[in-house]
């Protein structure tokens, strides 16, 4: 069985716009941060290539007690826009070359605290067998998208009016990216300098570990699921 050289990147920063510190709210006592750092010790994949990149000197210490590698503060503005995880993923490995010569790198968000490692090791395991450049953890929208809606000066805009009218067990599901595991060939990132590379491969989650915490109805969302 091929073994393939691989690394744990978790991108945290501290500006957050709509909550503040999202990323050290807590959920059952605990940092966001801590839960995909434990979930990737758990899964026993990375061993010690568990990454956590931040800006923040607060964040860098937890991250580090949780049991993640903090090598370097990254710059501040690759906290703001129009700088996204791909943007802070190619800064650190311009910074650390020697990754670059890995093979796969999966990417955990804190934003997504209810996946567990089971999650990382079955999106690990179906990124391998099918042989993707990338694989996203989706999962399935509450409401079927192929019926949703643009609303301009009060008025209607079906986005697909062919499927407006038809029930949503006529329509094939549709799915939303979650954020919560991805998988990437770093070749193929390199070369793309994006994670949307086809052959995209999707993992589906069940919808109670997909909560991606953007907000403060996200936050007690996730708080309600996890009985916090």
């Amino acid at each position: 069985m091929t073994t393939y050289k691989k690394i744990c990147f978790i991108p945290a920063k501290e500006a957050s716009t709509r909550l503040k510190k999202k990323n050290l709210l807590k959920l059952k006592g605990k940092e966001l941060i801590y839960y995909p750092i434990t979930a990737a010790k758990t899964s026993n994949l990375f061993g010690n290539n568990i990454i956590l990149s931040t800006e923040s000197a607060e964040i860098s210490k937890i991250a580090k007690k949780y049991g993640a590698s903090v090598p370097y503060l990254r710059e501040k503005k690759l906290a703001k826009d129009p700088y996204g995880v791909a943007d802070v993923l190619l800064n650190f490995l311009e910074i650390f070359p020697d990754y670059k010569t890995y093979d796969n790198v999966c990417i955990l968000l804190p934003t997504a605290p209810l996946m567990i490692a089971d999650d990382i090791i079955n999106a690990y395991n179906l990124f391998i067998k099918g042989n993707y450049n990338s694989l996203i953890s989706v999962n399935e929208t509450n409401h079927n998208t192929l019926r949703s809606v643009f609303v301009k000066n009060n008025l209607i805009e079906p986005i697909h009016k062919k499927h407006i009218r038809k029930k949503t067990q006529e329509l094939k599901k549709t799915f939303w990216i979650n954020g919560a595991v991805t998988f990437i060939k770093i070749h193929a990132f390199l070369k793309s300098k994006t994670y949307f590379m086809p052959p995209l491969g999707a993992y589906i989650m069940p919808l109670n570990r997909s909560v991606d915490i953007d907000n403060e109805t996200d936050y007690n969302y996730a708080k309600f699921l996890i009985n916090d």
